[in-house]
This record gives C-alpha cells, sequence and structure tokens, in this order.
C-alpha cells in the first residue's frame, strides 16, 4: 500500500484524478433544474407520441384550474362571488401564454334570435350584476351541460375558472414560472381583498410546476443539512473535525465531479433525481467511515499516524473497492427503467460513488497523512469495546438465532409479492405540498387533472356531423355517464343539440341531433361565427371537422384504478365501435399511469441483472462459489424482508420504490464484505471460526454500525423529501439497512459459524496469490 501514499506514481495519480474531477465539475453550468412532466418520458414513448398528436389534433389543454369556494351557505350566485369571478377572470386573461379562460362569468351563453343565434357572456361588464341578472345567470346556468360538472358545481357551492396556456417550449422552465408565479400573484390579491372566499389550484400546468418547485426545495434545504450532518457525525464519531472535513472534502469533490459529468452528458436534474446528491453523500460517509474508524481505533492504541493510515488501507481497501463497485452496479441496473429520471438518478449516483472511489485511494490517504487524530476514547473505540460482548453472546446462542431469525425473515419476505405494483399522480408530492392539497380539495367537487381524452376520426372531412357519426358520439358519452369514475364529460354533441334546439324557436323537443349532416354543419358554422375572441371549438374539434374529441373526467385514481377504467372504457369501445370511426385516446394521467407500471416493472427487471451481477463479483471477490453463494443470504434476505415489511405498512410499490431493491443491495453489500472478509482472514492465520468471530466483532463490527446508522440517517433525511417517490424511497432504504444491520449482527456470524468453519481451497488459493500481488507492491 506505500504507492498509494508516498511513491511517485501515487502523486501523479492524484494529480490526474484530481484534474479529471475539475476538468467534469466545469459540467455544472450545463446542469439545470427540469420543470416539464414530459421529462418522465422517452422523446419516441409511443404513450407521449399519442398525446402529442392529440395536441396537434386540437388546441393544448395544458391549464391552470382555479376553484373559489363563496363564504359558507352563500353560494356563487351573488354579487360578491360573480364580481370576484369577472375581475379575476379578465385578470388572468392578461398573464403570459394565456390561451384561454373560460369561467361562469364569461360562458358564451347561447339563444335564438329568429333566424339567428346570438351569444352572449353571462357578465359583459360589472354594473350588469344585478339582481335580476343573477337570478337570470342561477337559472341558466343549472342547465347547461358544458357549465355543470366543469366550472361550477350542481349545486352552485363551488365555482372555477380554468385557464388554459400555450407555452411556446423555447424555456419551458422559465415559461412554467411565469404563468404559475402570475396565477399565484393574483389569487393573493384576490384572497386579501376577498377574505372570505378561499381559492384552490390545479391542472397540467400548475403540477410542472409542482415538479420543478419540489426538486428546488429538496436541494436548496436537503443538500446544505447533508453537509451539516456530514460534519457534525463524522466530527463526534471520530472526535476529529479535521477528519470530518477530510470527508467533506472527497464528499464535495465526488458530488462536483458527478453532478458536472452529468451536466456534459445533458442530463437535467429533476424532482426523482435531486435526491442523487443526498445518496451520494450517505453511500460515501459511510464507506470512508470503514477507513477512519479504524485508524481511530490504532492511534488510540499507541500506533503512529503514518502505520495507522498505511494499515487501515491495507486492512480495508480491498473490501471498499468491492463495496464501490458493487454500489456502483446496483445504481446501473436503474437504467433499465422506462423513466429517464429514474435512470438520471441511477446515473448520477454511479458516476458519484466511481469519482468516491478514485478520490478514496488517491486524494484521501494524502489528506489522513496530514491530519492529526486525537488519542482519546469517543463514541467509536466505546462501540468496539462492546462489539466483543455482543460476539460473545452471538457465538452461544448461534443455533437459536440461525434457526428463529431465518425463518421469520423468510415468512416476512413471503409477503413482499404481495405489494401492489400502483401510482397515484396527485401523491407524487408530499402532504405539505399545496398542489397535493389543493387537487385533493378540488377533486372531491370538481375533476381535477384525472381526464381521459378520446379523439374520434370519420373518414372525410366535416365528417363529424355526420348521423351515424354523432349517434355513437352520443352512445359513447352515455356509457361514460354511467361509470362511477367519471365526474363529468365534455364535447362537441351538446352544443350541436342544442343548437338545433335553438334553430328551431327554442323548443325543448328539438335538443337532438340534426336530421342530416348538412343542417349540423349549417348550424355549427353558425355558431362559431358568432363565438367572441378566444373562444373558438378548437380544443374540441378539428380544424377540417373530421374529428372530434371525448373527454372524461375522472375522479382522482391510482395508476391502477385508471387502467382498470381504460381497459373497461377499451372493451365497450371493441363491441360497439364502427368500422368507419378510429378512435385512440390519451391524457397525462393516463400516461403517467402507463410509465407507472411499466417502469415499476422495468426496475423490478434489472434488480434481478443487479442480484446476479453482484453475485457472480462476490464469488470473484472471495475466489469460492460457495462462499458467494453464502453472502447473498444476508444482502438479499433483508431487501426482501423490507418489502414484506413494506406491505404490512403501506402494500403498495410505486415507480420509485421499484429501484430500492437494486439500490439497497449495491449498498448492503458493503458490510457483508467488510465481515467475511475479515473473518477469512482470520482463519487464514489459524484462528478459530470462535476467535475470528471474536476478532471480526472487536476490529470491524464497529465500523459497521456506525456506517450502517449513518446511512440509516442520510436515507431518513431524504424520507423528508417534498417528492414524495424520494420520500418513500428514502424510507424503505432505510428500513432495508436496518434490517440488514440486524443480519450482519446477528444472522451472519451464526451463518459462518455453522457454514464456513474453514476456507475452501479455492479461496485459500485465492487469496494466497492476492497477499502475493500485495507484498510484491
Amino acid at each position: 500500500m506505500h504507492w498509494l501514499m508516498e511513491s511517485r506514481a501515487s502523486r501523479w495519480l492524484m494529480a490526474l484524478v484530481l484534474l479529471l474531477t475539475l476538468v467534469s465539475a466545469a459540467g455544472l453550468t450545463r446542469m439545470g433544474l427540469a420543470s416539464d412532466y414530459r421529462i418522465f418520458f422517452d422523446e419516441d414513448d409511443s404513450d407521449l407520441l399519442r398525446l402529442e398528436q392529440m395536441q396537434d389534433t386540437y388546441s393544448t389543454t395544458d391549464n391552470v384550474f382555479i376553484m373559489i369556494e363563496p363564504p359558507a351557505d352563500d353560494g356563487v350566485y351573488n354579487a360578491d362571488t360573480l364580481r370576484l369571478v369577472h375581475e379575476l377572470t379578465q385578470a388572468l386573461w392578461r398573464l403570459p401564454h394565456v390561451s384561454r379562460v373560460d369561467s361562469l362569468t364569461n360562458f358564451p351563453y347561447s339563444s335564438a334570435d329568429g333566424d339567428d343565434i346570438l351569444i352572449e357572456e353571462f357578465v359583459y361588464e360589472l354594473d350588469e350584476i344585478t339582481p335580476e341578472r343573477i337570478a337570470f345567470i342561477a337559472a341558466a346556468a343549472g342547465q347547461e351541460r358544458d357549465l355543470v360538472g366543469n366550472l361550477v358545481t350542481a349545486d352552485g357551492r363551488y365555482t372555477a375558472i380554468n385557464v388554459t396556456t400555450r407555452l411556446p417550449g423555447l424555456d419551458n422552465k422559465a415559461e412554467v414560472l411565469a404563468v404559475t408565479d402570475g396565477v399565484d400573484e393574483l389569487v393573493a390579491v384576490y384572497q386579501a381583498a376577498n377574505p372570505g372566499h378561499h381559492f384552490y389550484q390545479t391542472g397540467v400546468v400548475e403540477m410542472n410546476g409542482a415538479f420543478f418547485k419540489a426538486a428546488k426545495k429538496d436541494f436548496v434545504t436537503l443538500i446544505p443539512l447533508m453537509i451539516v450532518f456530514v460534519l457534525i457525525s463524522a466530527g463526534l464519531i471520530l472526535g476529529s473535525p479535521a477528519a470530518a472535513g477530510a470527508i467533506l472534502v472527497i464528499v464535495v469533490l465526488a458530488l462536483c465531479g458527478s453532478l458536472g459529468m452529468a451536466g456534459w452528458l445533458g442530463i437535467r436534474l429533476s424532482a426523482p433525481s435531486v435526491s442523487a446528491p443526498i445518496i451520494m453523500f450517505t453511500v460515501i460517509v459511510a464507506s470512508a467511515i470503514h477507513i477512519l474508524s479504524y485508524i481511530k481505533r490504532q492511534i488510540a492504541a499507541g500506533l503512529p499516524r503514518h502505520d495507522a493510515v498505511l494499515q487501515s488501507y491495507q486492512r480495508n481497501i480491498k473490501p471498499i473497492t468491492v463495496s464501490h463497485l458493487t454500489t456502483i452496479v446496483g445504481f446501473l441496473a436503474m437504467n433499465f427503467s422506462d423513466s429517464p429520471p429514474f435512470r438520471d438518478l441511477g446515473n448520477i449516483v454511479a458516476l458519484g460513488v466511481l469519482f468516491s472511489l478514485l478520490l478514496t485511494v488517491t486524494v484521501l490517504p494524502q489528506l489522513l497523512l496530514r491530519l492529526r487524530f486525537s488519542a482519546r476514547t469517543t463514541a467509536t473505540t466505546r462501540l468496539f469495546e462492546r462489539m466483543s460482548r455482543l460476539s460473545d453472546w452471538v457465538i452461544r446462542r448461534r443455533r437459536p438465532v440461525l434457526w428463529l431469525m431465518l425463518p421469520l425473515a423468510l415468512a416476512i419476505a413471503a409477503l413482499s409479492p404481495l405489494n401492489a405494483l400502483n401510482d397515484d399522480l396527485i401523491r407524487y408530492f408530499d402532504k405539505s405540498q399545496t398542489f397535493r392539497a389543493d387537487s385533493e380539495r378540488i377533486d372531491a367537487h370538481f375533476s381535477g387533472i384525472y381526464t381521459i381524452d378520446y379523439s374520434l376520426s370519420a373518414s372525410q372531412q366535416s365528417g363529424i356531423f355526420e348521423p351515424g357519426f354523432l349517434r355513437f358520439l352520443g352512445q359513447f358519452d352515455a356509457w361514460l355517464l354511467e361509470q362511477p369514475e367519471v365526474v363529468t364529460t365534455s364535447s362537441p354533441l351538446h352544443r350541436i343539440k342544442d343548437l338545433n334546439r335553438l334553430m328551431n324557436g327554442g323548443d325543448a323537443a328539438f335538443y337532438r341531433l340534426p336530421a342530416d349532416a348538412t343542417t349540423a354543419a349549417q348550424q355549427f358554422l353558425l355558431y362559431e361565427m358568432s363565438l367572441p375572441f378566444g373562444r373558438d371549438v378548437t380544443h374540441q374539434v378539428s380544424f377540417d371537422k373530421s374529428a372530434a374529441k371525448l373527454t372524461a373526467r375522472l375522479q382522482n385514481l391510482s395508476s391502477l384504478g385508471l387502467i382498470a377504467f381504460e381497459e373497461r372504457a377499451q372493451g365497450w369501445l371493441w363491441q360497439h365501435q364502427p368500422a368507419t370511426i378510429e378512435i385512440y385516446h390519451s391524457s397525462p394521467a393516463v400516461i403517467f399511469a402507463h410509465i407507472g407500471e411499466s417502469n415499476i416493472i422495468s426496475l423490478l427487471q434489472g434488480a434481478s441483472l443487479a442480484f446476479v451481477v453482484i453475485s457472480i463479483m462476490l464469488m470473484l471477490v472471495f475466489g469460492s462459489f460457495y462462499i458467494g453463494l453464502l453472502s447473498l443470504i444476508p444482502n438479499l434476505l433483508p431487501v426482501a424482508a423490507a418489502f414484506g415489511f413494506w406491505y404490512c405498512i403501506n402494500g403498495q410499490i410505486s415507480m420509485g420504490l421499484a429501484g430500492v431493491s437494486a439500490m439497497a443491495i449495491g449498498i448492503i453489500v458493503d458490510d457483508t464484505v467488510h465481515f467475511i472478509y475479515q473473518y477469512i482472514n482470520g482463519l487464514k492465520r489459524g484462528l478459530t471460526p470462535e476467535d475470528s468471530v471474536r476478532e471480526t466483532f472487536s476490529k470491524t463490527m464497529g465500523g459497521i454500525v456506525i456506517s450502517s446508522l449513518l446511512l440509516v440517517a442520510g436515507f431518513l433525511l431524504l424520507s423528508t423529501s417534498a417528492f414524495e417517490k424520494n420520500a418513500q424511497m428514502g424510507m424503505l432504504t432505510s428500513i432495508t439497512i436496518v434490517l440488514a444491520l440486524l443480519f450482519d449482527l446477528l444472522l451472519l456470524p451464526a451463518l459462518v459459524l455453522s457454514f464456513l468453519r474453514r476456507v475452501p481451497t479455492s479461496a485459500a488459493r485465492y487469496f494466497r496469490k492476492a497477499e502475493e500481488l500485495q507484498d510484491a507492491n
């Protein structure tokens, strides 16, 4: 190990690693935060392409939906509320990128005037809000199919304003924030002026803004907290602020190198991937603790600093290298994800761990040789002393431990397949997030962001006016309204029927489809020509009138519920869809349900491959198929048991949690490798299995406990994330690491005492060659 610290080659290697890190860190200028839900999908994703096809056929429906709750028992049909809605509607028109604003007051009410259609907004000017006009609006609005359930509740208790945007797409983050910040400012002004009214906001644009705000909040709060955590915990554990500073140097360099490299690769941070720095910090600190705690213990025993550093590296360099590599493999397995942000998360952390390995073998030893370590007793040394007592207890009770823990762990692990693979778009965000709270409140009275748009295409221009097309549209609309998940529907159907009524003297008996396509087309053209500016029908009808859109507004559903509804609707269409009509469907909620389901499956497949690769690595590390296989038990069982435990407390595996299995095994292998490696070393030196366990506990287990507790603390910090997927990932990973620590403390010693009482011949030869190579260096 002298070449790592004192040779000329070590200095050149350190300079090369630092140069690579600094060049990589220059890419930080290219790093940014993403704020568009489309980042969750590949550009060629079939579901995303179908959504874009929908948005090319009809005008965009990216929106902000504002629900207004008047004072209790007032309802919306009063002068104060109508004045508020009118003024806010006018103000919202003036925001950037707004293409349409729909509300109760500017609703285009249609009436007949001889052979003409008269269209007027319910409220043009504030002085129109008289008791007589209010009574008229209340009576007329309750009969308008396009209003009830969309912009006003049937009981008149709540109303809403829907703001449709058309973003240029040149700078998505700036455009989204221009809209959401503008809406927030306006709502704040009107809330202050109308304290009795309450405002709630949701919509696709608000969701995009929520993704950005959650990522930004985590980035500016959790990372500084993690830096403080590193300094305080390492300083307390090691009794040396300088040692904590050395760890911090490695962590910051690895962080800058990995994020900078991600910037060069064109990766942008998003709500899921912003957790990468937190995970990196945690993993790197836990790994460095093994080296530093051993140095601390040797110095406390009277060894000079130089010799303590040298011995620590001789003892720990191989298991630390292996643990870094297995962690990299675990996070690289996230590249199986169907969703880019989760691939980004895996790649950023893998890059960070790679930089950590390079810096740990080059820069860290040079720093440690220049630090002063106190020889006084600290929590670390006291913990090492207590480990010997635990080892005696485990040795005496190894059989009960083995026969109790294995069946219990297997029983809990057997529950893991019972977890439902499920996701919920609203619950991507923590309960403390305004977007989630508002969306859930709005869902109780309207439909939030959960919609499905069906595009029905005829075979010819103006084909939507054919009687057969309209009859089928009506049948499908009626079926949708019978479904318990559907709040309401919207399509051109009601307007076409109502136009026929108006053109027949307003006779309610004529609220039906026109007798022929020509009449329907002429009436609809007359209606279009009468509409005020900004109130066209392109959100429901294609330009050439060959396609119409039917939107089903749904209750907030989980991905399982949404997919079940989607499949039920598809089954109805297969039975009733005419051959002359082509239908496809999409919406942001639909594509998120699909990516959630496919991403869970793909991440579990990646985890399976990671298990195989890590298993092979362990067999190569120990030079023995038998030892590698045995070491899998304390690595795989905690992961399986953690998912079984998760079933008991939650029962659902979401898009973020599916990657925990690969990620966790890459991390927890670290401690297993340290234990088995030191145990085998003891056997090779002629110690009995019992004495080898005692020595391993005495020299290694304290570091394992400390590193595991640091990992748990770090991931628990992640569990406070504003992005619920990151929070759940942090919680489940913490549970996994706690279980892995219990296995390492109790089950692993029992396993090696029962099934590894001597070093296999192949492993003995392998370790002998490794030692010869190390002595040669």
